[in-house]
């Protein structure tokens, strides 16, 4: 065990007392909220928007794993690589198996 010498409490020797590492897990979150761009500038406008709803509107079940419903719509060839949001570049996709892609292509 060790002491904090800000809030002087026991931790474990490895990590950081509770009030400390709440306040570090708030500073980083406001310094990754500051340099994240927003959707918009990612990419994210009107033509997806309305292709994303056409996607999830014809196919209720996620494209990838076909057992949960579909909430969003996955790019196929990802933005950051030359994607683009046309309807044919799009397929439904539940939040995790879109989120668990990443960057990577299909």
């Amino acid at each position: 065990m060790s002491m904090c010498s800000r809030y002087t409490r026991l931790y474990p020797l490895g990590s950081r007392c509770v009030p400390c590492a709440k306040a570090g897990a708030k500073r980083q979150e406001r310094k990754r909220q500051h340099t994240r761009s927003s959707p918009w500038e990612r990419g994210y406008n009107t033509q997806y928007l309305k292709a994303r709803a056409a996607i999830l509107a014809a196919t209720p079940l996620c494209a990838v794993c076909y057992s949960r419903p579909a909430t969003t719509a996955d790019h196929i060839a990802t933005l950051s690589r030359g994607g683009m949001n046309d309807i044919q570049n799009l397929r439904p996709a539940c939040g995790p198996c879109n989120f668990s892609r990443g960057n990577r292509t299909a």
